[in-house]
């Protein structure tokens, strides 16, 4: 009796848990980052969103769907404000599966803002995974010299892209 009950509680924890990795996102999706840390006026957003991609550039190529992420970060300090870094990077994880990471570039204002930090944006359409809610999406920290990888200063989550 005791071990029927068991077996039956895991399997329905397998179950649920496996329907919150099934759950499909809407694409298009925003979402706001969050500071990690509290660090004045930084903010940020990330476009999610399917993408179709010819395989070639010759005319009629046969085209293929992939799932970009593009980040836009405002009112950034320089990354050496924070250590040994010169640059941000974007990063998206499913946790515990898979993860892509890609070069932010400082955008070069007419007018910089009076009380300082820059905007960063950058973006990565080559995909091919389901995102889940589960998936973080996330501004880092990084050394392109020693291609360290550092801390999230502005992350969140897709579960706001969940249906």
């Amino acid at each position: 009796m005791k071990k029927k009950l068991l077996l039956t509680i895991f399997m329905a924890l397998s179950i649920s848990q496996s329907n919150a990795y099934a759950q499909s996102l809407s694409y298009p999706c925003s979402i706001v980052l969050k500071p990690v840390n509290k660090i004045p006026n930084i903010s940020g957003t990330a476009l999610i969103t399917k993408v179709k991609k010819p395989y070639t550039e010759q005319p009629g190529s046969p085209v293929r769907e992939r799932t970009g992420v593009g980040i836009y970060a405002d009112w950034m300090p320089q990354p050496s404000n924070f250590g040994d870094y010169d640059q941000y990077e974007g990063f998206a994880q499913i946790p515990g599966e898979i993860s892509w990471k890609f070069k932010m570039y400082p955008v070069k204002e007419d007018q910089p803002s009076w009380f300082g930090g820059s905007p960063w944006v950058g973006k990565f359409d080559e995909i091919s995974a389901e995102l889940s809610p589960e998936t973080i999406v996330s501004l880092r920290l990084s050394n392109s010299r020693t291609n360290r990888l550092g801390p999230a200063v502005l992350q969140f989550t897709l579960k706001r892209c969940a249906e």
